[in-house]
């Protein structure tokens, strides 16, 4: 949310896919409700953010792993939003990485 907060356009990110340190999920659900999946712990703020056009995205994503050996996922779109809210959809996917 903090990035949309300083967004002078009117848009908003929906988010699908959030990317965790593997079994932070668990430590969140068993032990410590760090807020993880509402998107407000640590954990799923470390990343870089990137955004680019979408019908570029998927070959990014392939030539940042060949290049760098680095995994990158497709986590979410921009959307027209006068609020400038970032949400996370009802049916997120949890990526553990």
């Amino acid at each position: 949310q903090n990035l949309m907060d300083n967004q002078v356009l009117s848009l908003g990110i929906e988010l699908h896919t959030l990317p965790v340190i593997a079994n932070t999920l668990k430590v969140n659900d068993e032990i410590f409700n760090f807020r993880l999946k509402v998107g407000y712990s640590a954990e799923t703020s470390g990343g870089l953010l990137i955004s680019m056009p979408e019908e570029n995205a998927k070959a990014y994503c392939q030539e940042l792993e060949q290049l760098e050996g680095c995994p990158a996922w497709i986590i979410g779109k921009v959307i027209d939003d006068p609020n400038r809210k970032a949400v996370i959809v009802d049916d997120v996917q949890y990526l553990e990485v």
